[in-house]
């Protein structure tokens, strides 16, 4: 296991919350696929890290923040380090995603809303120099992957918000990013110990 000080600055941190509320479960499950290990599976948050200790992310309740990087591992119970191959586009990744610190989260997860959800944020950090996307997006989903129906939470999630689910909207979701393993040089477990 790799240890918390063997981070590199523009390493993707993807993490399974602590936290064991509806909203981080709903995420869980929108993002599991079938036949896929239970940890990917369980991955419902992600980060990245920008050197000296800090990490960037696009928190649910403080929007775009940075923290130190001890913080953002005592929420976690669960840490997946991944490491892009581009050395370029890793520091323009740093450099873009400080320009959004600040920003609000965006809730809805429509691709036009202010903001950004934490996939999101990492999708938009990491565009080639052409503006494309590094990453690919996909349909988003918001489905179980055991019955193929919209998870209850969500219902309830966008009828308080007073929107249409996004469903099959294109965006991220830090699985579906996690999935994209031909895009990092290395994948490795953290060690938080």
């Amino acid at each position: 296991m790799l240890k918390s000080n063997n981070l590199q600055c523009g390493d993707i941190i993807f993490q399974t919350v602590k936290q064991n509320n509806s909203f981080n479960g709903a995420v869980s499950r929108s993002g599991a696929a079938p036949n896929k290990d239970e940890l990917t599976n369980s991955i419902n948050h992600v980060g990245l890290y920008i050197g000296n200790n800090i990490i960037i992310e696009a928190n649910q309740k403080k929007g775009v923040i940075k923290q130190p990087i001890s913080d953002f591992l005592l929420d976690g119970k669960y840490h997946i380090v991944a490491t892009i191959y581009n050395s370029k586009m890793i520091k323009n990744a740093v450099e873009r995603v400080q320009n959004c610190l600040g920003l609000p989260y965006n809730h809805s997860f429509h691709p036009e809303a202010e903001g950004f959800y934490c996939s999101q944020l990492i999708t938009y950090a990491f565009k080639t120099e052409d503006n494309s996307d590094y990453f690919q997006l996909y349909p988003m989903n918001f489905k179980d992957v055991t019955n193929q129906k919209i998870i209850p939470y969500w219902h309830n999630y966008y009828r308080s918000l007073k929107q249409s689910i996004p469903q099959g909207e294109l965006g991220s979701h830090p699985q579906q990013l996690l999935r994209q393993t031909h895009l990092f040089k290395m994948i490795r477990l953290l060690s938080t110990q």
